[in-house]
């Protein structure tokens, strides 16, 4: 694989940025084979915005909304993958073509046409985005849960829509605003988008230069996805989905290691710890990015991971680093511990009227403890943010102002800018219209609901999401890695507000949906149209309202699950902690008196000083000592490792499958490689979607066996650990 030098000059900026290197190039040759995979040709009159769209793709919106809404509040976190409604929607849009009746008729100024012909790629593009638009719910639902169930606050059902929707649909407005410099560019080639433009080629046999006919018999692409969902189907239904559940979790440590080793057994164990040598033969956890991501940005998700978990994070417990009591605190844990070693809860300390911190029930648990991995964790969200600024700042910079000046003369040589261009592009004014919109409502709802949330305040998320969104952006374009500013605006907010979790959770809401929304649009502009939110924040309000009006449902989330019953499998959802513990620390608590009062605060100001220098040291090497692959280290994805709570067994193999997919496959078998790549990787996530509907829907409870006793109530416990991961650490303090 050879990885060309950014060429440096001191010349003015030319019109035809392109035609210089541009520094947004990190991989060239991958870029170039990535090219293949999109098609060249186009048909503008093939229908796209069709009766059909609108009838299939809202039955998908509702329906997987409705779902997953649910779905959050499981032990065991699952959710409907989005490629459902890619799969379905399929044979239902041909046999709507082929049966439906043709009606054609005005409504509300538009022609309106019920079969206009035969299924486009254009209609199923839409529709997989509706579908999109529905699994992904929104994610301000998590606010109205946490503060309805931990903090006993209700809101109007018309302004919690409101919210849901305003803080859902703001971001819109700002793609709109940024396309020209992260879609329109070659380099931005948006590596999470490529399975799905791999899927729709697929089924519509749509002509590309990965499977032009090269005079050899192959299979074609959607046999090849036939066969992937099959077998990855029959192996998860046989494996770790149902009936062997034992492989998602394989602690090669814990099985060398003596019992009595228990620091070797916390280390090995990737439910209790950092998952040292631990392995997942779960597809569900690895996912189709490790098919999809250029290998370098792989190995930097890796070395992140081996650094910080498999070191750094042992380390720092063993030495007490952080002076936590000695108390079973799992490593991989995201709860909150008081100095008498209890689990923190906020009903203990902040009243129920003001819904304000009372500090001297506060004084008498503090100081208050979190594992070294959700340390970590933090320290992550403070080196990557301000990396991913300045990393853009130093290496994009130039190629972004340039595009701000000239705006097309950089596409002119672009087949696919070539091909959009043949559309008329919606005007920058609708983009401003919709964001003013939004705002407005946004202001009323902060500011007349019992959010208490101040105009001041829903400015200031706004403003920190529009000014991340540009590098978060550039980082998930160019490698696929996606950043988040969750944690940089709850210790914002925490700073001048503290002792306020209600308006601490509005503010992270706010600028996270701001920017994950602006993001999901511009990775739908890259595939060609834009989606709808309204109908999804409705359906998952609705599954919400539905699921809390049952007491029962609510005590099993503050239950943390521990029932027995039917609510075993309910209530100990890990996002919904997450997001409680973080309104506990940055909210009710407040990063002055939770870090800059403690042993934390390294966390946070070693955090933004290596995530401001380490970009400018890279770039120093690159400049003066030379060598392609300063580039390929990229400082925002090799400094942020996952969060704690999750399965720590992804590492090793999201690792291994994208060596052999992204290197060894793409470096010796690019022929195969460009034709079924990505189509496979989109087989194996639509068959582990298909399959955990069939077991959650369809087939009863798998019996238990030797490997499959996910109840830990079985003869097999004194074999598979406390946690069924095979380990046999000390288990944590309920």
């Amino acid at each position: 694989m050879t990885f060309d030098d950014e060429k440096k000059t001191n010349e003015e900026p030319t019109r035809n940025v392109e035609k210089q290197k541009s520094s947004f190039v990190v991989d060239e040759e991958f870029e170039q084979m990535v090219q293949d995979l999109a098609p060249t040709s186009d048909d503008p009159t093939a229908p796209s915005f069709t009766f059909r769209v609108w009838v299939i793709g809202t039955v998908f919106v509702v329906v997987l909304g409705w779902i997953n809404m649910l779905f959050t509040f499981r032990t065991n976190l699952f959710q409907v993958s989005s490629y459902v409604a890619t799969l379905l929607s399929y044979p239902i849009g041909v046999l709507m073509a082929k049966t439906f009746p043709r009606w054609q008729f005005h409504l509300f100024g538009l022609d309106i046409d019920t079969n206009p012909g035969p299924f486009s790629v254009k209609e199923h593009v839409l529709i997989g985005i509706f579908g999109s638009t529905g699994a992904s719910g929104v994610y301000a639902t998590y606010n109205l849960v946490v503060q309805e169930v931990y903090y006993d606050m209700h809101m109007n059902p018309f302004w919690a829509i409101s919210f849901l929707f305003a803080s859902s649909a703001l971001g819109f407005g700002i793609s709109g605003m940024t396309r020209k410099f992260l879609i329109r560019p070659i380099h931005m080639i948006w590596p999470t988008v490529l399975p799905t433009v791999a899927l729709y080629s697929a089924f519509h046999k749509v002509d590309t230069a990965a499977v032009k006919d090269d005079g050899a018999n192959h299979y074609s692409q959607l046999t090849v996805f036939g066969i992937g969902t099959l077998g990855m189907g029959l192996y998860h239904l046989l494996g770790p989905g149902y009936l062997t559940t034992m492989l998602q979790n394989i602690s090669v440590l814990c099985w060398i290691a003596p019992k009595s080793n228990t620091f070797v057994q916390q280390l090995g164990s990737p439910v209790w710890g950092v998952g040292i040598l631990a392995w997942t033969g779960d597809w569900t956890n690895i996912g189709s990015g490790a098919m999809s991501v250029p290998f370098w940005a792989a190995a930097n998700v890796f070395a992140a991971a081996v650094f910080f978990h498999w070191i750094a994070t042992p380390i720092m417990f063993k030495n007490n680093w952080f002076g936590q009591p000695k108390m079973p605190i799992a490593l991989n844990s995201t709860r909150l511990f008081t100095s008498q070693s209890k689990v923190f809860k906020a009903s203990d300390v902040v009243d129920k009227q003001s819904h304000r911190m009372i500090d001297a029930q506060y004084a008498q648990r503090a100081p208050i403890h979190m594992s070294p991995f959700f340390a970590i964790s933090y320290f992550a969200n403070f080196t990557t943010l301000p990396a991913a600024l300045i990393h853009t700042c130093v290496w994009y910079g130039k190629d972004i102002y340039q595009r701000l000046r000239y705006q097309r003369e950089s596409e002119e040589e672009d087949i696919h800018c070539k091909l959009i261009d043949a559309y008329p592009e919606v005007p920058n004014t609708w983009y401003y219209g919709f964001f003013v919109v939004t705002a407005v409502l946004m202001l009323l709802t902060g500011e007349l609901s019992e959010l208490q949330f101040p105009w001041w305040a829903m400015l200031f998320a706004t403003a920190l999401a529009i000014i991340t969104t540009i590098p978060i952006a550039v980082v998930l374009a160019t490698a696929g890695v996606a950043l988040y500013v969750n944690v940089i605006s709850q210790f914002l907010i925490g700073l001048i507000l503290p002792g306020q979790p209600i308006v601490m959770m509005a503010f992270k809401a706010l600028s996270v949906s701001v920017s994950a929304q602006c993001l999901t649009l511009l990775t739908d502009l890259k595939l060609g149209h834009y989606l709808n939110q309204l109908i999804s924040c409705f359906v998952v309000f609705g599954a919400m309202r539905q699921w809390l009006a049952t007491p029962e449902h609510v005590q099993w989330v503050l239950d943390d699950g521990k029932v027995e019953g039917p609510g075993k499998s309910w209530g100990a959802s890990q996002s919904h902690n997450v997001y409680y513990s973080a309104s506990l620390i940055w909210g009710a608590i407040g990063p002055k008196r939770f870090f800059f009062d403690t042993q934390y605060s390294p966390v946070i100001w070693v955090g933004v000083i290596v995530g401001c220098v380490t970009p400018v040291i890279l770039k120093l090497c690159h400049t003066f000592i030379g060598g392609s692959y300063w580039a390929l280290i990229h400082p925002a994805i090799i400094l942020g490792p996952g969060g704690a709570g999750g399965n720590q067994g992804t590492t090793l193999s999201y690792f291994t499958v994208a060596f052999f997919f992204q290197f060894f496959m793409y470096r010796y078998r690019s022929a195969w490689w460009k034709r079924y790549n990505y189509v496979l990787a989109t087989a194996f996530d639509v068959a582990c979607a298909l399959v955990a509907l069939l077991t959650t829907f369809v087939l009863p409870d798998a019996p238990t066996w030797f490997m499959n006793c996910p109840s830990g109530e079985c003869t097999f416990s004194d074999k598979h650990g406390p946690f069924q991961d095979w380990c046999f650490p000390v288990a944590p303090e309920a």
